[in-house]
């Protein structure tokens, strides 16, 4: 896995390689043959991230992306340079769901944007994140089963703080917002036009090390969704040509008929 030193490093990474936002509700599937932009990285200390099968019934398909840290210290992100220049008041939908396996009881995979507090007043620096952790929704995190989290939901407490200025005196993470009150507060915030990201993340000053999945994340703009689907299979027989069979790993291929095989039959 590469290592980046995240905050804008990533940001000028993930932008070579944006996904515009979809014209109708679409899924997308991220495999290890077609990762359509989406990339792991370790932000700090030291972390993995993979496509798995799994665990236990995952909300979509048969696998999700697994993000681990061994301490508090580690940091791990999957992240694509999508959505740039949306603004957040034209998002309809968001979604997504997490699985811990291990780690403190309040740790699930957190969903950040790279933001821009004022997507019409012409700068364009690196201003940070807004961040998202389900723990502050009032609904417990568990372990070893699936859950779905809606950040947009504005009850009971809020969701969403900022780790940069002027976020960050407004949200705080002692005292995050709910959406509507960062709509507010930054009504012409949106996802960074030129360092736009979309982030997943465990770790990087957590309690305890992590073991985590997140699959069926769903953006939508303007009414469109586009839902993220992990997997660690092939799902279309395109993904298996060109030596897109040999990125494979569970399962994995000696070659490109045994990929299209285990498309059209399931083994």
């Amino acid at each position: 896995m590469r290592k980046l030193v995240l905050s804008v490093v990533l940001v000028g990474v993930l932008s070579l390689s944006f996904v515009a936002v979809a014209a109708q509700s679409t899924q997308v599937d991220v495999t290890p043959g077609d990762m359509q932009g989406w990339v792991f990285a370790v932000e700090s200390g030291t972390g993995t991230g993979a496509l798995v099968n799994g665990p236990d019934t995952p909300p979509i398909g048969a696998g999700s992306a697994n993000l681990t840290v061994p301490n508090g210290a580690g940091g791990v992100v999957l992240a694509v340079a999508a959505f740039q220049g949306t603004p957040l008041a034209d998002m309809t939908n968001l979604e997504y769901s997490t699985y811990r396996a291990s780690g403190g009881p309040a740790l699930a995979i957190a969903l950040q944007f790279n933001i821009d507090f004022d997507l019409a007043d012409g700068v364009d620096t690196f201003q940070g994140r807004m961040v998202y952790e389900p723990y502050h929704s009032g609904t417990p995190v568990l372990t070893g089963v699936w859950q779905t989290w809606n950040p947009q939901d504005n009850a009971p407490l809020g969701n969403w703080w900022f780790n940069r200025a002027p976020g960050n005196s407004v949200c705080p993470q002692s005292n995050p917002c709910t959406w509507q009150e960062v709509l507010t507060a930054f009504p012409n915030a949106g996802i960074h036009a030129d360092l736009g990201a979309v982030i997943l993340k465990a770790g990087s000053g957590w309690s305890t090390g992590f073991d985590g999945n997140v699959d069926a994340l769903t953006i939508g703009v303007n009414g469109m969704d586009t839902t993220y689907n992990f997997e660690a299979a092939p799902t279309d027989k395109d993904q298996c040509k060109n030596g897109g069979w040999a990125a494979f790993s569970d399962p994995s291929f000696m070659n490109q008929g045994q990929c299209i095989k285990f498309v059209n039959t399931g083994k």
